[in-house]
């Protein structure tokens, strides 16, 4: 098996335990930013949402697929192009498998046959275009790419490749000698050479023309003929078993190439999305830190992705103080703060790009979602039970180094309950080494985290006007009710 180190560099694996789970990247509005990536290729979609699952928690990693992904982004056409002809190569993959169904063996044969020389064609494809001018890549990725391209699929390695295609067609005949094995017993695997290999002109006129070396087969002669077939297919069949593990063998390697590659496609989609709505991107800064978090007009990007136009950014300060909770006026920008802050940290884990002009963020062990869902339909737990069971299953997944995101907690319950249990979990969550980040409408549960952690609501201007900006300030002394109630008009 041929190696590859674009995602993975050499000496990293996939991590066993997955970074985030369906529940989340669905909460977050993933399957948004995964449709733009793919464009309609399933494939990319594929790939795209197994990267995001399990995002790394190793900061080498990051900076190598940054580096990656930064070279993709200089050329954009070289990546597509390698891309294309890994997709197609890959293709191989359904017909190999049949190929190597039980069949006739000369069936087998020439399925093999055809399949090869459309490798073969890929391959020298692949080979041509990574030295075409504008392949000066400069990611460790790519270089390492390059030369395993160049290693094992090189002008002469190629060549042998199509000579022995053409002698697969048996032009000049089938040439084949058997051994005796023990107890003077014929060995059931023969021994496939190719023509008259190794034999002067003379040697091969008379091995063709001397009556002694040739048993002619009578036409109306079944029993000699089906065990002329036997003969055959025994050798055909040991060809076919050997031709269809170099097949695999070369599929497997576009295979791998297609799903590396996915990514990268994946991300100039994106990224090619998200300039035509004048959204900006950076590659964010990792960093070791127990909690830290910072960041620069950074924008929630499915808001993008859905409305084609810019949406209002936010600024973050430096802040090590945990946990963050959000309170204050409906409608003005609270969860979404939580998504885009959410997706830009998932985002950073993958070693691609968010959509900001700075951001810097503690490593997480992992992170969750905790956000409110439908009723429970079939009565079979009251909601406060229900949601109790979920939010315990929810902080069961997460280990120290976690961040669990709270949206509007115990809303099911009355104030008092959802202040007092909140304020308990949160603080427990704290004290295991979990970060939380917390969207309420109860001002008490604001008032209680933020007295030791990070205050924000939204601005409000002109009378109730939002600007859709969230900045530090105290938790409110009310909820947002007669906000509300004014903005209906009353009654």
């Amino acid at each position: 098996m041929i190696e590859l180190h674009l995602l993975w560099p050499p000496g990293t694996t996939e991590p066993s335990v997955p970074f985030t789970d369906d529940r989340t990247l669905e909460d977050l509005g993933f399957p948004m930013i995964i449709d733009a990536m793919a464009a309609g290729d399933a494939d990319i979609a594929r790939v795209a949402k197994a990267v995001f699952v399990h995002a790394t928690t190793d900061t080498s990693i990051i900076r190598w697929r940054q580096e990656l992904v930064t070279d993709a982004i200089a050329h954009p056409q070289l990546v597509r192009d390698l891309a294309r002809i890994a997709q197609h190569g890959a293709q191989m993959e359904r017909r190999t498998a049949y190929a190597t169904r039980p069949q006739a063996p000369i069936s087998q044969l020439l399925r093999s046959r055809e399949i090869l020389a459309l490798l073969i064609a890929d391959l020298r494809a692949l080979a041509q275009r990574i030295e075409e001018p504008g392949g000066d890549v400069s990611s460790q990725g790519l270089r390492l790419l390059f030369t395993t391209i160049r290693d094992n699929f090189d002008s002469a390695y190629l060549n042998s490749l199509e000579i022995e295609l053409e002698q697969l067609k048996f032009e000049h005949g089938l040439v084949t000698r058997a051994t005796l094995g023990p107890g003077n017993l014929t060995n059931p695997d023969l021994i496939i050479e190719a023509p008259f290999e190794g034999r002067g002109w003379r040697d091969r006129l008379a091995l063709s023309l001397t009556s002694k070396h040739r048993i002619e087969i009578a036409p109306r002669d079944q029993a000699g003929s089906e065990t002329l077939r036997e003969l055959r297919n025994l050798a055909l069949g040991q060809i076919g078993v050997a031709l269809a593990h170099g097949l695999d063998t070369i599929v497997r390697f576009f295979v791998a190439l297609r799903d590396d590659l996915a990514w990268l496609v994946g991300s100039l989609n994106l990224r090619d999305y998200l300039s035509a709505t004048g959204v900006p991107v950076c590659f964010p800064e990792p960093t070791d830190q127990r909690w830290e978090l910072s960041f620069c007009q950074l924008i929630e990007p499915t808001l993008a992705l859905r409305s084609g136009q810019r949406p209002t950014p936010n600024d973050f300060p430096d802040e090590i103080a945990e946990p963050i909770v959000i309170s204050g006026a409906n409608s003005g920008g609270k969860t979404t703060w939580l998504q885009g802050t959410a997706i830009a940290i998932v985002m950073m884990q993958t070693g691609s790009f968010v959509t900001a002009e700075q951001f810097r963020a503690s490593m997480r062990s992992g992170l969750r979602t905790f956000f409110p869902e439908d009723e429970d339909r079939e009565l079979r737990q009251g909601r406060l039970q229900s949601e109790l069971a979920r939010l315990a299953t929810t902080i069961a997944s997460l280990s120290a180094g976690g961040l669990l995101l709270m949206n509007e907690p115990l809303a099911s319950t009355n104030e008092m309950e959802a202040s007092a249990i909140v304020t308990t979990v949160v603080a427990e969550l704290t004290t295991r080494g979990i970060t939380t980040i917390v969207v309420t409408h109860y001002p008490s549960v604001a008032r209680e985290l933020g007295t030791y952690g990070v205050s924000l609501r939204p601005e409000v201007i002109n009378n109730g006007v939002r600007t859709h900006r969230i900045q530090a300030s105290p938790a409110p002394e009310n909820s947002s009710a007669m906000d509300i109630y004014r903005q209906l008009g009353g009654w």
